[in-house]
C-alpha cells in the first residue's frame, strides 16, 4: 500500500453526510451496543485490579463507606512484588522473533526475513513494548498488540511501530475465542488526539481538520479510560479506529496438475497484462474469483467518520495480538480474562483489615480510656493526651481524688491474630503460584539443587501464561511479515540487508510454505545472536574461524579491532615462518650430518669388509701353501716309490704303507703344536 503522499489513502476518505458514512455509523453504534455489557463489566473489574496494584487506599471506602473516618486507610501491597517477580522473569528471558526454514534450501530466505524482522524491532522497540503488554495482561487478563505504519520519516514504505493498548482503551467482539483473532467480528479502539497528531494521523483530511473544533468527551462511550479523569479534554479530538471483519474478491490460480493454488496479487511495479501473459504461458492453469476474508478500517474524529477502507498495513488480518494470561471461554461476564490480580484481591484486602485491627490494638494499649465521673475532670479532653514519652497530665477539681477516676486495661492481642496475618500473607504466595524460590525469600536450610527444584516447580505452575505470550510474539511476528512483504519498498530492504533481498521474498506461497516463525534467545541485535550461535557451535567442536566470530560481534572501534587482529596474525605468520625456516635448516644440518655419518659408517664397513677379505685371502694364501707342500711331499713320495720300481711288490707294499705311517706320525706331530699353543 501506498503512502499518504501518493495519494492512496485519500480515496479512502469519505464525506460525513453521505449516506455511506451513516451505514458505517450505524455499524459502529450496533456493534458497540451489543459488546457493550460484556466489556463494561470487565473494565470495571480491571479497574479495580489496577487500584489493587497500585495499593489505592481509598479502596476502604467501598467497604466502610464515605463516613468512616474513624478508620485508618493502610495499604500493605503485597501483590506487587508478585506481578513484578513474574514480569521480571519476562523481562530477563525475552525471546527474539526468528524465522525458520523449513528446508537447506530456504537458508537464505529465512536469513534474510530475520535481518529484517530485528531490524523492525530494534527500531520500534518492541521488546519492551511486549513486556509492558504482557505486564498489563498479568494485571487484568488481557492487553493488545497494535503494529501500525508511520510515515513521518519514510513517507514511501513507512516505518512498523508497535503500542501496547491496555484494557480500558479497546471494545472487542464479546464472542472471539481465538487468539490469532480469525473468529473476531470487530475491534473499537479509542485515542484522544490534539489538532496536530490529528493532521500527523490523517494527512490527507487536514484541511478540514483544521476547520473543527475539540469537543471532547459528549458520546460516554469507553468511561474508564485515564484521559476522562483529567479536565483538559475538551481540548481533545476522539480518535476511534473501528476494524470489522468482510470479505473481498480475489483472484486464484489453481494448476490441475499439481494441485496448487495461490492468490493473484496485484503488484503496481508489473504489467498490467502479466496474468495475461502467464496464461499464455502456462494455458493449463485455471483462474477462479472468490471471496477472500478481509479486515477493514473505519476511522471517526471526534464521532466524524471520516476514512472507509482497507486497514493500515493492507494485510487480511487484525493488526492485533491480544497479550492474554487467564482465559475462560465458556465464561461470559467479567470473570471470562483474569489475571494474577483478580483471584489475590480478597486475600489482599483481608490481610490489610488485620493490619489495621493490629494497630488499633496497639495504639488502644497505649490509652484505653478511661472511667470518670462528670464532675471530677475540668476538661474531659484530658483524657486524650497521647504520651510523648513525658508522661500526660490529668487535672482534677478541687476536693476530688485520683481514685474516682479509673483506668481501662488495654486488652492483649492474642497470638493467634498475628498468625492468622502470616497466614493471610501466604495465601497470596499460594494463590499466585509463585513460591519462596522465586521471590528469593527463601529462609529455611535446604540444599541449592532442591532449591533449584522448587524453581522449576514454581514456573511450571506459570508456564501457561509464558507459552500464551510465545505464542503471542509468534502471531505477532507473522503479521509484522505480511506487513513487510507489503509496504516495504525493494529499494528499502535491500538498504536493510546490505544486498537484495530473495526473489521469493515478495510471494505470499514463500511465507506460508518456506518459513516457520518461532521464538529464539533475546539479544540486543541479531548479530549478538548470531554471535551466540557461533560461540556455541565452536564449543561443541565445529571448525568456526575467529573471523566470522569477530565478524558477528557487536563492539565498539571493530574495524581497529580486525585491522589489529589481522597485523597480530600477520606477526605470528612471519615469525612462525621464520621459526619454520630454522627449523628447517637445522633439520637440513642434521639429515647432512646424518648422511655424512652414514657416509663415514659405509666406508668402515668396506673397510672392515676389505680388511676381512683380506684376512680371508692370506687364510687361503697359507691354506694353499699348506695344500701345495702336501702336495710336493706326496710327488717327493711318489718319486721315491718310482726309484724303487725295481723292488720287488712285497717290499714295495710295505714300502707304501710306511709312507702312509709314515704321513700320519708328521700330521700328527703338526696338529699338537697348533693345540699346544
Amino acid at each position: 500500500m501506498g503512502s499518504y503522499e501518493s495519494g492512496n489513502f485519500s480515496l479512502g476518505y469519505i464525506d460525513p453526510s453521505d449516506v455511506q458514512a451513516k451505514d458505517l455509523k450505524q455499524m459502529q453504534d450496533w456493534f458497540y451496543q451489543s459488546n457493550y455489557p460484556t466489556n463494561s463489566t470487565y473494565w470495571l473489574q480491571g479497574a479495580i485490579d489496577k487500584r489493587f496494584k497500585v495499593g489505592d487506599q481509598q479502596l476502604y471506602n467501598q467497604v466502610y463507606g464515605q463516613n468512616s473516618q474513624n478508620v485508618q486507610k493502610f495499604f500493605f501491597n503485597l501483590i506487587r512484588r508478585h506481578i513484578n517477580m513474574i514480569c521480571g522473569y519476562q523481562r530477563k528471558n525475552r525471546k527474539s522473533t526468528i524465522t525458520i526454514p523449513i528446508s537447506e534450501v530456504d537458508d537464505p530466505l529465512a536469513d534474510d526475513f530475520n535481518k529484517v524482522m530485528r531490524w523492525c524491532d530494534d527500531r520500534d522497540g518492541f521488546q519492551e513494548y511486549l513486556s509492558q503488554s504482557f505486564e498489563g495482561a498479568c494485571d487484568t487478563g488481557e492487553t493488545l498488540l497494535h503494529l501500525y505504519p508511520d510515515f513521518t520519516y519514510d513517507p514511501i514504505s513507512g516505518d512498523l511501530f508497535t503500542d501496547a493498548v491496555g484494557y480500558n482503551n479497546y471494545l472487542i467482539d464479546q464472542y472471539t475465542r481465538k487468539q490469532d483473532l480469525s473468529d473476531c467480528n470487530g475491534i473499537w479502539r479509542r485515542r484522544w488526539t490534539s489538532k496536530v497528531m490529528a493532521k500527523m494521523l490523517l494527512p490527507g483530511y487536514a484541511k478540514e481538520i483544521e476547520k473543527m473544533k475539540p469537543e471532547g468527551m459528549k458520546d460516554g462511550r469507553f468511561p474508564v479510560q485515564a484521559e476522562l479523569q483529567n479536565v483538559a479534554i475538551n481540548n481533545l479530538f476522539t480518535y476511534d479506529e473501528f476494524y470489522y471483519r468482510t470479505t473481498r474478491r480475489g483472484k486464484i490460480i489453481v494448476d490441475p496438475i499439481s494441485g496448487e493454488a495461490v492468490e493473484w496479487e496485484e503488484d503496481e511495479t508489473e504489467d498490467e497484462n502479466m496474468m495475461d501473459m502467464v496464461l499464455r504461458q502456462q494455458p493449463w492453469l485455471k483462474i477462479k474469483e472468490v471471496d477472500i476474508p478481509t479486515v477493514k478500517l473505519v476511522i471517526s474524529l471526534s464521532g466524524k467518520i471520516v476514512y472507509h477502507g482497507k486497514n493500515l498495513l493492507s494485510i487480511d488480518d487484525y493488526p492485533f495480538i491480544p497479550t492474554q494470561c487467564y482465559i475462560e471461554q465458556d465464561i461470559q461476564g467479567a470473570w471470562r480474562k483474569q489475571g494474577i490480580i483478580r483471584n489475590l484481591r480478597d486475600s489482599q484486602f483481608l490481610y490489610n483489615m488485620r493490619k489495621v485491627i493490629e494497630l488499633q490494638l496497639l495504639q488502644s494499649s497505649l490509652n484505653a480510656g478511661w472511667i470518670y465521673p462528670v464532675d471530677v475532670v475540668p476538661d474531659p479532653k484530658c483524657f486524650r493526651q497521647s504520651s510523648g514519652g513525658d508522661g500526660f497530665l490529668i487535672p482534677l477539681k478541687s476536693g476530688r481524688s485520683p481514685g474516682e477516676i479509673q483506668r481501662i486495661e488495654p486488652v492483649a492481642i492474642p497470638q493467634s491474630l498475628l498468625e492468622l496475618s502470616n497466614s493471610l500473607a501466604e495465601d497470596i504466595t499460594k494463590i499466585s503460584g509463585v513460591n519462596e524460590e522465586l521471590l528469593g525469600s527463601a529462609t529455611d536450610d535446604k540444599s541449592g539443587i532442591l532449591s533449584m527444584l522448587r524453581q522449576g516447580a514454581g514456573l511450571i505452575t506459570l508456564q501457561t501464561i509464558f507459552d500464551k505470550l510465545d505464542y503471542t510474539q509468534r502471531l505477532y511476528g507473522k503479521i509484522r511479515l505480511q506487513a513487510i512483504r507489503k509496504n516495504f519498498s525493494k529499494g528499502k530492504i535491500r538498504n536493510i540487508l546490505g544486498h537484495d533481498a530473495d526473489p521469493r521474498f515478495w510471494t505470499s506461497h514463500s511465507q506460508k510454505y518456506a518459513i516457520a516463525v518461532e521464538e529464539g534467545n533475546y539479544s540486543t541485535s541479531q548479530r549478538q545472536m548470531e554471535l551466540q550461535q557461533l560461540l556455541h557451535f565452536k564449543q561443541i567442536g565445529v571448525g568456526i574461524p575467529d573471523k566470522s566470530i569477530l565478524r558477528a560481534a557487536f563492539i565498539t572501534n571493530k574495524r581497529q579491532v580486525i585491522a589489529d587482529m589481522e597485523e597480530e596474525q600477520q606477526q605470528q605468520m612471519q615469525q612462525t615462518q621464520a621459526e619454520s625456516e630454522k627449523q628447517e635448516k637445522m633439520d637440513n644440518a642434521k639429515i647432512m650430518a646424518m648422511f655424512a655419518k652414514a657416509k663415514v659408517d659405509i666406508a668402515r664397513e668396506q673397510d672392515l669388509h676389505a680388511s676381512a677379505n683380506e684376512r680371508m685371502a692370506k687364510i687361503q694364501d697359507i691354506s694353499a701353501d699348506a695344500e701345495y707342500k702336501s702336495s710336493k711331499a706326496d710327488l717327493e713320495m711318489v718319486k721315491t716309490m718310482i726309484e724303487l720300481e725295481d723292488m720287488d711288490l712285497k717290499n714295495f707294499r710295505n714300502n707304501l704303507e710306511l709312507a702312509e705311517y709314515i704321513k700320519g706320525v708328521n700330521k700328527l706331530s703338526n696338529e699338537q703344536p697348533a693345540l699346544a699353543g
